[in-house]
Order: C-alpha cells, then structure tokens, then sequence
C-alpha cells in the first residue's frame, strides 16, 4: 500500500511549499533530468571516484598489489591481514574468532577486533585472484565514491534534485571523519556507505517505494552487514535510532504519528531480524571483553569542539594564528571538523525555516544531540574543558569503554549532507547566494583532505624478494613460529597473509587495548634496552615459545634490535631483502632445517 507523503516535505507552508509549480521535494519531481536516477547515481558515484582516483589515490589504482598506506602505522596491514583471514579460517574449518597463528604461541582472542568479516568474505573472490594487497588497496579506492553514491541517493529520494544531491554526497564522502580514517587504512570506517543506504531505506518506505515485507528485510540486511563491518558504529546507530524515532513522532504531529509508530515497529522487527541472526556473534563478544578495554582514554577520543572550524595544521593555508589554533588538544578531532560554511549553512537553515519545517528542526534537533555524544564524557572547547557531564557514565559501559566518541561524528557528517541538500534544493530566495555558501562547505571540506598516498610508490614499499620469490619455504617449514623485526607496522601480519599463513607469527598488533606498544612480544620490544637481563629474558621467550627463526626487513631493519641480536651470538644472513636468524641452536624444540647458503 503507497505510504502518505511525509508531512514535513508536502504539508502547506513547509520546507517543501513551493513558489514555483515546477520543484518539490518529496516522492514526485516534476522538473528533473532527462535520464533515470539509477543512470543519476552512476554519474555520481563516477564523478566521486575520478575525483578521488585522480588527486589523492593514483598509485593504488596503477600498483594496487604494494603496500601503500602509512606504512608507519599498526593498521594498514591488520587490515590486509584481515581480508586473508575469514576466507582462510572458513575454507580451512577453523574458528575465526580465535586464533593462535598470531600472538604464538597464546594467540588472541578476535572478538572484539575490527576484522571487518562482511567485506573479508564480499572481497574474498578478489583476495583469491590477486592477493590480500590488492584487495585492500582496491577497497580504500571504492570505499568513499561509494559512501557519496549512497548518500547522493538519500539525497536525490529526498529532494528530487539531482546537483544538490551531488554536492551534498561530496560532503559525506569526503568529510573529516571519513578521511581521518583513511589515512590509516581503517576499513571498518572507510566503508561507510550503510548508513546513508538505511536512511534511503526509510525515505522508500515513506515514498510507497517499498512494502512493509520488502522494508523490513532490506533494513535488517543493511543492519546485518554493519554490525559485521564494524560493531561500534552499528551501537552508535542503534543509540540514535532510540532517540530519533521518539523525536520524530513528536514532530510529525497528530495526524502522521501513526506512520511513525508504524516505521518504529518495522524497524523494530529489523533489529530483532538481526539479534536473532547476530546474536551467538554479539553474546561471544560481550563474554569476551579485553581485560585492557578499561585502559581506553575516551576523553582523549573526544570532539574538542573547536575542531568543528579549525581544519588541521597542514591544511591552514599558512596562517600562523589558525595553525596555533590546529596544534594539541586538537589531534583527536581531525575527525569532527566541518568547516565554517556549513556550520553556517545549519543556522541559516535553522533561522529561515524553523517555523515552517519540521524536517528542518528534526536535523538540527539530530546533529545537536550527535555533538553531545562526540564530545565524550566531557565539553573541550580549545583549552577549556568542563568534567562531570551528566552522561559521562554512560561512557563505562561495555562497547562505549572501547568506543572513540569523536567517531560518531560519520553520523554527523550523513545529516549535514542531507541539511546541505536541502539548503540547495529549497524553494528560499538568495539562490546564488545559497549556491555560493553551499559551494564553500564542499571546498572547506575538500581542502581539509590530508594526503593519502605519494603518487608513486617507493621501490622498497612491496615486500621483500624473500617472500615474493618464495624463498622463505627453503628456510621455514609450514606452521614454524617466527618473529619479525621491521619498522614498516604490522610487517609480521603483512608478511603471513602475503603467504597464506605459511608459517605462526609471534607478536602481531591487533589493538591498543590488547597489543599496546608495537607489533612485537614485550620481551623482543625490551631488548632495545640492551642489557644483559633483557636479553637473557628475551632467550627465555624464545626457547619457550619455541621460536624457529627471526626475520629482519633490512630496509626497515630496527638496527637496536640487531645488534641487541648479534650481542647474543647469533648470526644472520641477507636473503632477498631480510636479514634471517635462525634459532635451532638454542633448544627451542624445534628442530629446524639448515638451508644452503643463499
């Protein structure tokens, strides 16, 4: 049965109320292109992905099988490491929430990591073919145009326009928070075209698009697929969901708060779609919390509310008082910057259609209680921080202890694209003028884009011959624990999905909660200190773990830690770009395989 138009878009004297016969914004568009809005959204996401392709990932796309992303961080290559995972652990019947291929000979518990299971088994025919390098660089490629596509298609639902839906895309696909994430490869946050896609859900369902049957389905999936690519931002979706449907129904008025109840009871039938479906995955979870999660900083992790308008420092176009204003307590809240224009597109909008726009006060009703969540547990605002909010305990609980509040601000982003589509796209005077600030919000938001990637890869950045040729099966036997020495981060987990998980890996990074400190066992990371008990200690790991062999990437050789090595009689040789140790000599257990000289 065809749902009664959203009062807030059709009702006399709305945001919708139109001076002109020829634009409305609701289900029916009268004045539109003369093609249809699937073609619409493929020139969208096509305009989104050459834009992103051409000025910040070229290199992924001409060598997607090299390392790329800040190769100084953890979690690039957890993240690659990841994609190999789930369709290893699947095919060869092991359990992938546990595993001691990593971490050996204990191993780790994966529960409560960001393993991104949707896209590693989505992806897992592309990671077959060409290689979890490849998979993950082609990800980080589609990741945002995808996350524009999905917002311009809320947008376009919405308003019926097609350029105002373009421009407000480009403010989800490239806001702070979604690049801030990027950056360092975080997938769980790159991949962040579900939400729009649930609002698009609802704007179908109000239109008559979709049936009770078809909505419900489509939502739980969406919901599904989410709670499988990254369990926080399904939380904090869930969160505002509770609040916004009470909201909405507050606004709607007499007359449509039945639909309303109806759209809350659907999605309520979603979401139990989805406990049912998730719920041995989310009861393991909630049993299984790491025992460092308390150590998790939020307050750090917060919105400093500053950060909405001051951009990062590379990005202050040489003005001395705003890179001052960049530095310190700002770092966390890259990720919550939106710029000056849009922030001011939100108050004009609030101040021109408050009375007349229930849609309008939902949104800024939205955004409002997303900035009380960002700021944590309590309100910085530069230097000037105010403890002891009435919700800070809220922040103690289990999933929010581990959560980054600043994160929520993905969320923020979604309804400043739609209040920016709407700013666009309303029937207001000042056109031009509208045009103009709309266009500033999009260029505030493209300049703040850090770099992502050098337009050429450096010729050390793919792994070592010593791996690429097949080498390292002369010197380690399947399943022999190693430890790798590198400065490239998370090169051990790099290296194990690159073979297949040829061999056990001891250390690995997986999360700060749990691996704090680097990629490598406390007692590898102490023998920098080079002192006697440290590498006495160190000896002890290594025969108890039963550690075969050390691999050294000699151009990103930690030279401490070789050294802190030679000090204690061993000797290594170069083999294709890795200095090897092996440790048969000193009764580990295992009882290795003396190779010929390379």
């Amino acid at each position: 049965m065809r749902q009664e138009p959203d009062p807030v878009l059709s009702q006399p004297g709305s945001l919708a109320e139109t001076s002109a016969p020829s634009w409305q914004v609701g289900p029916i568009t009268v004045r539109s292109w003369p093609v249809s809005p699937g073609m619409q959204g493929l020139i969208a996401f096509t305009v989104y992905a050459v834009f992103w392709v051409m000025n910040y990932v070229p290199a992924l796309v001409l060598h997607p099988e090299v390392p790329q992303l800040d190769q100084s961080s953890m979690d690039p290559n957890f993240f690659v490491w990841s994609l190999r995972w789930w369709p290893y652990a699947l095919s060869h019947g092991l359990d992938p929430l546990r595993t001691t291929l990593i971490g050996a000979p204990v191993g780790f518990n994966l529960s409560w990591l960001t393993t991104v299971p949707a896209l590693a088994i989505v992806a897992a025919p592309l990671t077959a073919l060409a290689g979890p390098i490849t998979t993950f660089n082609l990800l980080i490629v589609v990741g945002p145009p995808l996350a524009g596509w999905a917002a311009f298609a809320l947008c376009r639902q919405l308003t019926g326009r097609f350029w105002p839906s373009l421009t407000a895309g480009a403010i989800y696909a490239f806001s702070a928070a979604e690049m801030n994430h990027t950056v360092p490869g975080h997938l769980n946050i790159t991949f962040s075209m579900l939400l729009p896609l649930l609002g698009y859900l609802v704007v179908l369902w109000r239109d008559g698009r979709l049936g009770r049957t078809a909505f419900i389905s489509l939502f739980a999936l969406v919901l599904l697929l989410q709670v499988f690519v990254f369990l926080e931002t399904f939380a904090e979706l869930t969160l505002l969901v509770v609040f916004a449907l009470p909201i909405g129904y507050l606004l709607a008025g007499r007359r449509h708060r039945r639909s309303v109840l109806r759209l809350g009871r659907y999605i309520f039938l979603a979401y139990l779609a989805v406990g049912v479906v998730a719920s041995p995955y989310l009861i393991y979870v909630l049993l299984h919390t790491p025992r460092g999660l308390a150590r998790t900083n939020t307050e750090f992790n917060s919105l400093n509310l500053e950060g909405l308008v001051v951009p990062r420092p590379e990005r202050t176009f040489g003005w001395p008082w705003l890179h001052a204003l960049s530095q310190g307590e700002l770092a966390i809240s890259y990720s919550g910057y939106i710029g000056l224009p849009l922030l001011l597109i939100v108050i004009a909008l609030a101040i021109w259609t408050w009375r007349r726009s229930k849609l309008t006060r939902f949104l800024v009703i939205m955004f409002l209680l997303i900035l009380l969540l960002a700021v944590g547990p309590s309100v910085a605002l530069g230097t000037l921080h105010r403890p002891g909010l009435p919700w800070a305990a809220f922040w103690n609980l289990p999933i929010a202890a581990s959560a980054f509040p600043v994160r929520i601000m993905m969320l923020g982003d979604l309804v400043l694209a739609v209040v920016l589509a709407l700013w666009l796209s309303a029937p207001l005077r000042l056109t031009a003028l509208r045009w103009l600030l709309g266009i500033l919000a999009v260029a505030a938001v493209i300049l703040d884009i850090p770099n992502i990637v050098a337009p050429n890869p450096s010729p050390h950045s793919s792994p070592p011959a010593f791996f690429t040729t097949g080498e390292y099966k002369r010197y380690i036997t399947p399943g022999e624990t190693v430890v790798v020495l590198s400065h490239r981060g998370n090169a051990g987990m790099l290296f194990q999905a690159y073979t297949d998980f040829y061999f056990k890996l001891a250390g690995g990074f997986v999360n700060q909660a749990i691996t704090p400190g680097s990629d490598l066992p406390t007692q590898i990371q102490d023998l920098a200190t080079d002192t006697q008990a440290a590498r006495e200690v160190a000896l002890a790991y290594l025969r108890r773990g039963k550690v075969g062999a050390i691999l050294a990437e000699d151009y990103f050789a930690p030279n401490d830690l070789i050294d802190s090595l030679r000090s204690m009689g061993l000797h290594g040789q170069v083999i294709g770009g890795i200095t090897l140790f092996q440790l048969s000599g000193l009764a580990t257990g295992h009882s290795g395989r003396k190779p010929s000289a390379a």
